[in-house]
């Protein structure tokens, strides 16, 4: 699914929530006293697919294990209880949650809380994990109602960090000595062999329905999960089987281009994506899914291709999705209401920001994951403005905005073009160049011939029309010289940089000239621009120096001046600044 197909996705199952389509649907969890929650930590789920952010630690296991125990039938004591070791500690505060749900559209939402009992007598062992609903309680800000059933829903956890195949459970894991496991898994490898092949496995005189059970995946699952590992499978197959002593599943698969391999040979992140497809294909419409850390063993392509799956369930079955992650690819593209950042108060405490940015949400809980951007720009009057909008749209610090003395011209030849060669540093490093260098240039390489990319003169011709300036190559063909090919290769470098890259402030004018239009130097410097017809590229830069005369008795103070100018000016309204902040979130929201 390429990046157009996911946005009309998304946008196909925002209006389905918006008819409210998805029935039994959790809108919220509220947590007046859970855990290391900040208490009456709240979570919105506005966007059926909602991924859980933070770093380790942070409460998003948690969560899940709270929204595993919200509807009928299921308990979070199943993941949270009480041991010696880790006694749960409440402190005449019972731990206890509460969520709103709404059945179908016709109907009002509903709210169910949950709380941690004592069960038992003194002459029965008490049961400290016994979580059962209560009554509404007003302090924690419920609604007044009845108390209300738990939701109708159906729920599938799966943690990827505990998903372990037979093969592994016994070679990994078990405590015999190598030999010994090796032995077993050779021994009954027959047995499972006829099981795969779905023959009989005659295993010691026991029923085969007792020892194991195969499923044979269809071919609409086998391509599903082909989709999302990149692999063209034939066949896959499944066994739940006690083979190996310990109850275990075990997976067999068939590309075009091998004979069959089992969970033996296969990675982990396939085990993996076979479990969560099947499982996902076997759910009832309208289940509540809820995977933890699903990136586990998969390179981020998979991950990309493994989100475009869940949004296509979702549409097609009307599931609710919640997911715990610290995967960029799964949470790129996605809206904003989609990303819950847990963050850490002064008290050590969690709390969970919501509707974020995706690169906003993983700045925060690891800057190595997303270092700052960089923005270069020609001069402190660029560098200011550019600071002061990146200010007001409260997104400063995930950039570095760095000005080169020397014009436009050393900043390009000297910076961009090496930058321009460097993949990695090309994906961080964004130029914003005075509005009165724009060329108006547009690189649109699928429009070129075979000819036009190979030949060196051609591309040259397009770099002075996009820069306005021709550029040094740095190839090296040996004694021979520069080769062709070579150069062809830089030059292309350049202009998909430039189309990439490099942006201008608006209204084509230079920084002076665009804080000198604010209301405040009408206001209060309206004496000085009354000396010129107008204010141009030419004359500005003098203006601002007669502006630092009148405030300071000289211009030695021009960068203070230009200081308190940018600031007025990100304070005010404008369409220039409206254009100016579009550029530069189109740089914040760039891979």
């Amino acid at each position: 699914m390429d990046e157009q197909k996911i946005e009309e996705t998304i946008k196909t199952i925002i209006k389905m929530k918006e008819n409210g389509i998805f029935n039994n649907y959790i809108e919220y969890i509220d947590f007046p006293y859970y855990k290391n929650l900040v208490p009456k930590t709240r979570i919105n789920f506005g966007f059926p697919l909602t991924v859980l952010i933070g770093k380790n630690g942070s409460g998003k296991s948690s969560t899940l294990h709270a929204l595993f125990g919200a509807p009928q039938g299921y308990t979070c004591g199943d993941f949270w209880f009480s041991t010696d070791v880790d006694p749960i500690a409440e402190s005449g505060d019972r731990n206890r949650y509460f969520y709103g749900y709404v059945e179908n559209k016709e109907t009002e939402i509903k709210e169910v809380m949950k709380m941690r009992m004592k069960r038992g007598s003194k002459t029965k062992r008490e049961d400290l994990d016994y979580w059962e609903t209560s009554r509404p309680i007003k302090k924690d800000g419920m609604r007044p109602s009845k108390r209300n059933t738990p939701v109708e829903k159906k729920v599938i956890y799966l943690d990827f960090r505990a998903e372990v195949s037979a093969f592994d459970k016994v070679f990994h894991f078990s405590r015999d000595e190598l030999e010994v496991r090796k032995k077993l898994l050779r021994d009954r490898s027959v047995y499972l062999k006829r099981l795969f092949n779905a023959e009989a496995m005659r295993f010691k005189g026991t029923q085969d329905d007792r020892m194991g059970k195969l499923e044979i995946l269809s071919k609409d699952v086998v391509e599903k999960i082909g989709k999302i590992l990149n692999k063209e499978y034939d066949d896959i197959r499944v066994a739940e089987h006690k083979l190996y002593k310990n109850h275990g599943v075990s997976v067999y698969m068939r590309t075009r281009f091998t004979t069959g391999y089992s969970e033996a040979n296969a990675g982990s992140g396939e085990i993996a994506v076979v479990q969560l497809v099947r499982r996902i294909e076997q759910a009832l419409p309208y289940s509540l899914i809820l995977l933890d850390e699903p990136e586990v063993s998969l390179h981020p392509g998979a991950q990309e291709n493994l989100k475009s799956y869940l949004l296509d369930a979702i549409k097609c079955k009307k599931l609710q999705v919640i997911i715990s992650s610290h995967s960029p690819s799964l949470i790129n593209g996605l809206p904003d209401l989609a990303i819950k950042l847990f963050k850490t108060n002064e008290d050590g405490k969690f709390y969970v920001k919501e509707n974020v940015n995706y690169q906003e949400a993983f700045f925060d809980i690891e800057d190595k994951v997303l270092a700052k951007k960089i923005i270069l720009c020609e001069d402190y009057a660029a560098r200011t403005i550019i600071e002061k909008t990146l200010n007001q749209m409260d997104k400063l610090q995930y950039f570095e905005v760095v000005y080169y003395p020397g014009g436009e011209k050393t900043l390009i030849n000297h910076y961009v073009t090496p930058i321009a060669l460097n993949e990695d540093l090309s994906k961080k490093v964004f130029v914003m160049l005075d509005g009165d260098m724009e060329t108006g240039y547009v690189f649109e390489e699928s429009s070129l011939r075979k000819d036009e990319l190979e030949n060196a003169n051609y591309l040259s011709t397009c770099i002075k029309e996009a820069y306005g300036m021709n550029l040094d190559v740095y190839s090296d063909g040996g004694t021979g010289g520069k080769r062709e090919d070579q150069i062809c290769k830089e030059y292309l470098a350049y202009l998909r940089f430039y189309r990439n890259n490099v942006f201008y402030l608006p209204g084509k004018m230079i920084p002076e000239q665009i804080f000198l239009k604010s209301k405040h130097v009408k206001k209060v410097y309206g004496d000085v621009l009354l000396k010129y017809d107008e204010i141009d590229s030419k004359n500005a830069k003098d203006i601002v120096k007669e502006i630092s005369v009148c405030d300071y008795g000289d211009s030695l103070h021009i960068n203070d001046t230009i200081l308190v100018l940018a600031n007025k000016w990100s304070q005010e309204d404008s369409s220039i600044k409206d254009e100016l902040i579009n550029k530069l979130t189109s740089i914040f929201n760039r891979l």
